[in-house]
């Protein structure tokens, strides 16, 4: 809506304050999400960041800084997000190491094929579906949607959330 009023208030030409209206949306939905509503903040933030595609996309008055400001933010981003998770993941590690065993590593693994196991029984079950409702998904394009699962920076960021979350036991 806001973006929308700047593009017919006569900020049609100032790529800038729609860009920074952008930012603020994003930042906002993270805020209001957290602090406000106790819920994730980072899904609000990719909610958020949807919604805008979605409908302010045609009243973005130049295109290509919006492309280059958020590959750029998305490449910083990613870059403390995976920073941060190493470095926390580190910190557990070395704090924890005398509760980590072989067993440990076993069941991990045992973790890992199940999340897999779950995931081609989805992906098997609701083929049919997702065939019909879209583009057709070939086998191999099933495979990797199987082997994917949720990665990148979305993932780690609601882990580094959780395990800083102070109501969640260790």
């Amino acid at each position: 809506w806001l973006i929308g009023k700047c593009a017919e208030f006569g900020y049609r030409s100032d790529a800038m304050a729609q860009v920074i209206l952008t930012i603020c949306c994003g930042y906002l939905a993270f805020f209001i999400a957290e602090s406000e509503l106790s819920t994730s903040g980072v899904l609000a933030t990719v909610s958020a960041g949807l919604a805008v595609a979605y409908k302010a996309w045609p009243r973005f008055v130049s295109r290509e800084t919006m492309h280059i400001v958020w590959e750029t933010v998305e490449f910083i981003g990613n870059t403390v997000i995976f920073f941060l998770a190493g470095v926390i993941f580190a910190d557990i590690l070395t704090s924890r190491r005398h509760l980590i065993g072989p067993a440990d590593f076993a069941w991990l693994l045992v973790v890992y094929a199940s999340a897999m196991a779950i995931r081609a029984i989805m992906v098997c079950t609701f083929w049919p579906l997702l065939n019909a409702v879209g583009v057709p998904i070939s086998r191999q394009e099933a495979v990797v949607v199987v082997w994917s699962g949720l990665r990148g920076a979305v993932s780690l960021a609601l882990a580094i959330i959780v395990d800083l979350e102070p109501g969640i036991s260790e």
